[in-house]
């Protein structure tokens, strides 16, 4: 008796903690993503995390300035980034 409201309670705060999750990068605004530094790329000038929203990697370009900045970025980050004419994204601020 007692499995049938722990899997009702359970379902709930998964579909809670799902919502609140895909909402996430669109409710930062526009050409913003948010989501875990997965790596650093100092050579190709590249970083890439794990979108809060898609939970797929995005790849950006960047200065040396942000690549710096990440060596001690831990948790959650918040992008601004351009589009790039040519494709690809470009960050232009980072907040951790």
């Amino acid at each position: 008796m007692t499995k049938r409201p722990t899997l009702v309670i359970t379902t709930l705060f998964a579909s809670l903690f799902i919502s609140g999750a895909t909402l996430a990068c669109d409710a930062m605004g526009k050409s913003t993503h948010m989501g875990q530094l997965m790596s650093v790329d100092a050579t190709q000038k590249t970083f890439t995390i794990r979108d809060a929203q898609s939970q797929s990697p995005v790849t950006f370009t960047a200065n040396n300035d942000i690549l710096i900045g990440l060596k001690d970025a831990s948790g959650s980050i918040m992008v601004n980034y351009e589009e790039k004419d040519g494709g690809g994204l470009n960050a232009v601020g980072v907040t951790f």
